[in-house]
């Protein structure tokens, strides 16, 4: 069995880190390739996030699994955003609670992160809604620094 190492920072150029959603859903598509045997994130801390491919060149390719991460990863990027906005510390956990769910319940919106030191992650669906709502929303819960 052959191995690949590919780094996804020039795959997806939008995520944030190893944690991102879009990732696992780079590596549920490739699981489902027939001679993929194995696909691992690699996580150091002095590197950016690789995947560990596994599989059988009898079967497939290294060229043609290249190939299916840059042609999956453009389609990623294409219909997911990510939005990063520096807000306010909210020390309040009820309201951050409520920020949380209030963004959870946008049509389009598939994750939110907010920090309480000061730092917000939405992920949306780009076909569904767009970054310029989302932005005004967040505007008008005065969260903005």
């Amino acid at each position: 069995m052959d191995s690949l190492r590919i780094s996804l920072q020039p795959i997806l150029e939008d995520i944030a880190d190893s944690k991102d959603v879009c990732i696992d859903r780079l590596v549920g598509s490739l699981k489902k390739r027939d001679g993929i045997n194995t696909v691992k994130l690699i996580e150091a801390q002095t590197q950016e996030p690789r995947l560990l491919i596994k599989f059988k060149s009898d079967v497939i390719s290294e060229d043609q699994i290249r190939k299916i991460v840059r042609e999956t990863g453009k389609k990623l990027d294409k219909t997911f955003g990510h939005l990063r906005v520096k807000i306010q510390e909210i020390q309040d956990i009820h309201r951050l609670e409520a920020t949380v769910t209030l963004l959870k319940n946008v049509k389009g919106v598939m994750n939110v992160l907010v920090a309480p030191t000061g730092m917000m992650i939405v992920e949306f669906n780009k076909y569904i809604t767009q970054e310029s709502i989302i932005r005004e929303l967040i505007e008008k819960m005065d969260l903005v620094i």
